[in-house]
């Protein structure tokens, strides 16, 4: 009985662990994507109108925000699954209460 506890502890701390970890990334990537988004715009637009391969900048620009908006949604995502499995509840998730 005592090893079954143990292990359940250890599963515990692990997804602790990763969610610890995810919560660490969510922010991350929060604070830093939508930057990478805005000045990745200004890159790939003044190199549209500066080069002659317009095409291939416009397809790289809208693949590399595709890419950003993926990762982000993959790190929330990760985040709630890890804090579902932990039945902690975000602040944002919160009902309010009824009257």
């Amino acid at each position: 009985m005592s090893d079954i506890k143990n292990r359940e502890h250890l599963t515990y701390e692990k997804i602790k662990e990763e969610y610890e970890d995810a919560k660490r990334k969510r922010v991350k990537y929060k604070r830093f994507g939508f930057l990478y988004i805005i000045i990745s715009g200004i890159v790939f637009l003044t190199l549209m109108f500066s080069v002659d391969s317009k095409i291939t900048f416009l397809i790289l620009w809208v693949l590399t925000d595709f890419a950003c908006a993926a990762i982000m949604i993959h790190a929330d995502y990760r985040y709630h699954t890890f804090a579902d499995y932990l039945g902690i509840e975000d602040e944002y998730s919160q009902k309010p209460e009824s009257e």
